[in-house]
């Protein structure tokens, strides 16, 4: 019976901060493989598009922005967006809070301070570099902007608690007050583990037959939602509790080694 699997990005297939900048050619064997023998792949990350890095695979859907994109074979099944006023009153507590914000299309991102200290140091671990693309346009409104996320980044954990209980209750934000200190806010809608429920019920493929790779907090829903969870080997300790197995670390290949050892794929 086909089976699906579901894999974040950052943490997981790649790792920034250790120069691995895509994921390993026993990651890519190891998926390709699986996806020989009948199967779906599908990334889920907080990020609004595929990176080109994971170009080599040729994944079957994709789970974006924590959730709130869903596209499976090309077909575009959620895309939740924040209203203009949503994107307005974040401006507002974000300011109050001695906040900084990245608001993220799909494909594009805007920046409250291109020259901010906390928005080049996110853009440095996340994407290597503190470099704007050379088409950048430092004009945008609001009202021109489809938002599936705000990535709001903050100096200390205080002020991010401040702008925490400011923001609507009902939206989905993952929250992180410790390292890299910042929230990923999106609308209410779908989270990152509902949407791979939505995704596999909608494929009628049964629980027991679902999988999901991840190293992060905002993967612990997830890892309740499928029937086999897998923690990397790099992941928190507390992410690890809720996952059903651990693996090696991403930059041990800790994706294939799974795969080695649940389905054969050498």
């Amino acid at each position: 019976m086909t089976k699906i699997a579901f894999f974040d990005v950052d943490g997981t297939m790649i790792n920034v901060p250790h120069q691995l900048l895509k994921p390993t050619d026993k990651t890519i064997h190891a998926l390709k493989e699986f996806q020989k023998q009948g199967n779906y792949i599908v990334v889920a990350s907080a990020r609004g598009v595929k990176p080109e890095c994971l170009d080599e695979i040729p994944f079957d859907g994709f789970i974006g922005c924590d959730g709130g994109y869903i596209e499976f074979h090309q077909e575009i099944l959620l895309n939740n967006v924040f209203t203009v006023k949503d994107l307005n009153l974040q401006n507002s507590i974000y300011e109050a809070t001695n906040g900084q914000y990245i608001i993220n299309e799909r494909a594009t991102s805007y920046f409250s301070d291109i020259d901010g200290e906390l928005i080049k140091k996110h853009l440095k671990l996340y994407n290597g570099t503190d470099k704007l693309p050379d088409d950048y346009d430092d004009h945008w409104r609001f009202q021109n902007i489809k938002a599936n996320t705000v990535t709001a980044l903050f100096y200390n954990a205080k002020d991010l608690h401040e702008a925490l209980d400011m923001l609507p209750q009902e939206w989905s934000i993952n929250a992180y007050d410790t390292g890299h200190i910042r929230m990923d806010v999106h609308p209410q809608g779908y989270t990152k583990g509902t949407a791979c429920e939505y995704l596999y019920q909608k494929l009628n493929i049964p629980k027991e037959n679902t999988y999901a790779f991840g190293d992060g907090e905002n993967d612990i829903e997830m890892f309740h939602l499928v029937g086999t969870s897998i923690a990397m080997g790099n992941a928190d300790v507390e992410v690890k509790k809720h996952a059903s197995t651990v693996t090696l670390t991403v930059d041990e290949d800790g994706i294939a080694d799974f795969f080695e050892k649940e389905f054969k794929i050498k």
